[in-house]
């Protein structure tokens, strides 16, 4: 099964290169930091349609928002979801080398 999506949330049009979502699991380790800045859970977030880009970037470093150009955020957040991937793949590759 996959796994289950945070969406981001964009004001306009999002730039052709740019997440739509990211993992659950990359999201729900920071779940007390959406609480914080949001007063929502990572669940309602997400039924209102996510985060921008630089909220979820925030929440993600367990910080307080601040506003950031959205490319940078889209860039920091692609840098982040690809280190969780490559992570994901390794632990993947250890079960399969146990088995």
């Amino acid at each position: 099964m996959a796994d289950r999506t945070f969406p981001i949330l964009f004001p306009a049009r999002p730039p052709a290169d740019a997440p739509l979502s990211i993992p659950w699991s990359l999201v729900a380790p920071h779940r007390a930091q959406a609480q914080i800045s949001h007063g929502q859970t990572l669940e309602s977030l997400a039924e209102r349609g996510g985060l921008a880009p630089c909220e979820l970037l925030a929440v993600l470093e367990d910080r307080l928002h601040h506003r950031m150009h959205l490319e940078d955020a889209i860039r920091q957040l692609r840098a982040l979801c690809d280190a969780f991937d490559l992570g994901a793949a390794a632990e993947r590759a250890k079960l399969e080398a146990v088995e």
